[in-house]
């Protein structure tokens, strides 16, 4: 009898101990955190602070996973938890979206199981919530909220103008000096060759290609490139780690600290790659294709006139900030780079995901997706089918992204809690 009751005991412990949310945590707070680039809570974010943020978000849902792998999964997840919290609420302090990540943690607090009230709960709630602040304070100078001026250069063929529809002044040009994450040093060291010259063929061979097929009204645009525009419409944060979510599926549920391991990876290689794209972007200065086509001026090597200025892109307006490189393209090839890694060098996946973002009454497009590389070539693609980018930036922000990534994979072990 006596026999029977500590078993019974002990078995309820044991169920106790070993509840836990059933999914994988890590990809929970990803997709709770990436909502809040992709405008769907309180505006978006702007395409170089959002893998900042996301970077940030990831680093303290490691440094927590790190502190309690020796724990039960249900802690590990509790800790977590209140790590992507906290360090959400850091980058977010003081709007609305509080309400939003505390019910994000409420609705998965009775999955976890864990009562936060008790010892161990405590103790958990306390490790997430340290991680959080190492990260925030370690981040809190690292010149992203620092005030850059920009000086517009001469209204010359090449150089960037603001564009219709767009700011006055281009994003975030404080973007380029930001530090980089897991001491990737001097982010100089990425920049790329300049962009063809405006009287080059290359030039003109691009130039007339985004205008024919990037046009809002184009009649030589397919419909399956159509969709395409607007399918990698989303943030490429948000998009490439939903598209992480596609490939390793649930295989790391049940072991936080891989998973936390491989999206602290992502999405340091995101941030990094968004920074040094920034680098080059204010260091060429290069303009976007609406202002090439809209100018009013021959500049071709032709000599062909390619000014029409009523033409407007597919995807519009076109972002504020310099052409070269396609931000796009260079979160692309870094993404690749990770998930290549994770999936052993290999360019065969099994990835399926819909769209995230509709515009212009586009419902949800769903694609599906067996080799890596032909989702990158993709991915850059859409902006000169949007009408926004030329081919030569999104060719040279797939590179970028790529070197930027395996250099941030090197480092990452020896250096990921430099933050």
């Amino acid at each position: 009898m006596k026999f029977s009751r500590l078993a019974a005991v002990l078995t309820a412990g044991a169920t106790a101990v070993n509840a836990a949310f059933p999914g994988d945590i890590v990809q929970y707070w990803v997709d709770q955190s990436g909502a809040l680039v992709n405008n769907t809570i309180i505006g978006g974010l702007q395409s170089a602070p959002s893998s900042w943020y996301t970077a940030i978000v990831q680093g303290a849902v490691y440094q927590a996973a790190v502190s309690s792998k020796r724990e039960s999964l249900a802690f590990q997840q509790l800790a977590v938890s209140h790590a992507a919290h906290n360090a959400i609420l850091f980058v977010f302090h003081g709007t609305r979206n509080y309400g939003n990540t505390d019910a994000a943690l409420r609705a998965v607090i009775p999955q976890i199981g864990l009562d936060p009230s008790s010892r161990e709960g405590k103790r958990a709630t306390e490790i997430g919530r340290a991680a959080a602040r190492k990260v925030a304070e370690a981040r809190a100078d690292d010149g992203i909220h620092d005030f850059v001026d920009y000086t517009f250069g001469p209204k010359n063929p090449g150089v960037y103008q603001s564009t219709p529809g767009g700011a006055a002044y281009p994003d975030n040009p404080q973007a380029r000096f930001v530090r980089l994450f897991a001491g990737l040093g001097d982010v100089t060291r990425f920049r790329l060759p300049a962009p063809p010259k405006t009287n080059s063929k290359q030039y003109e061979q691009d130039v007339l290609y985004v205008k024919a097929q990037g046009a809002l009204g184009s009649t030589v645009r397919t419909p399956f490139d159509t969709e395409t525009a607007y399918f990698w419409r989303e943030s490429s944060i948000s998009g490439w780690n939903r598209f992480a979510h596609s490939v390793v599926g649930n295989k790391l549920a049940t072991k936080v600290v891989e998973s936390a391991k491989f999206y602290a990876q992502l999405n340091y290689a995101l941030a990094n790659a968004g920074i040094a794209s920034w680098d080059n972007k204010f260091l060429h200065s290069g303009w976007r294709p609406v202002t090439a086509i809209q100018y009013p001026g021959v500049y071709l090597q032709s000599g062909q006139s390619v000014t029409d200025p009523a033409w407007t892109p597919l995807l519009r307006p076109t972002p504020s900030h310099p052409d070269y490189p396609s931000t796009h393209s260079t979160y692309g090839g870094a993404a690749a780079a990770v998930i290549r890694a994770f999936n052993r060098g290999s360019d065969v996946i099994s990835a399926t995901l819909s769209s995230n973002v509709t515009i212009d009454n586009v419902g949800v497009i769903t694609r599906s997706y067996t080799n890596l590389t032909v989702a990158v070539l993709e991915n850059s693609a859409s902006r000169v089918f949007g009408g926004i980018h030329f081919r030569f930036a999104g060719s040279a922000g797939i590179e970028l992204g790529d070197k930027v990534a395996r250099a941030t994979l090197k480092v990452f072990d020896d250096n990921w809690d430099d933050f």
